[in-house]
């Protein structure tokens, strides 16, 4: 009877393991009002597709790529500033004025 019961408690932490495991891989999406930027994030990972609205040595631009973390680790990141198709270039002060 205790060899049983010793099963049974065995089985049900591994189901309780697999369920834990699984919940750490489900992601909860973000959407920000940045230009387009999404954030997936769950407890075991979290993937950044950045489409940010930047300035950058006083032009307009975007931060435009993908960032990988697994477990606080960046494991990708090819995000690079893409400059605005209209000459445009900002005063050091940040207004408009060229």
């Amino acid at each position: 009877m205790a060899e049983r019961l010793d099963k049974k408690s065995r089985r049900k932490a591994w189901i309780l393991l697999i369920l834990v495991i699984i919940a750490m891989l489900i992601p909860m999406r973000r959407q920000y009002k940045d230009g387009g930027t999404v954030r997936y994030d769950a407890v075991a990972y979290s993937v950044v597709k950045r489409h940010e609205l930047a300035v950058q040595e006083h032009r307009r631009g975007f931060y435009i790529g993908t960032e990988v973390r697994i477990l606080f680790w960046q494991v990708y990141d090819d995000v690079e500033f893409v400059p605005d198709n209209i000459e445009t270039t900002l005063s050091p002060a940040g207004d408009d004025t060229p």
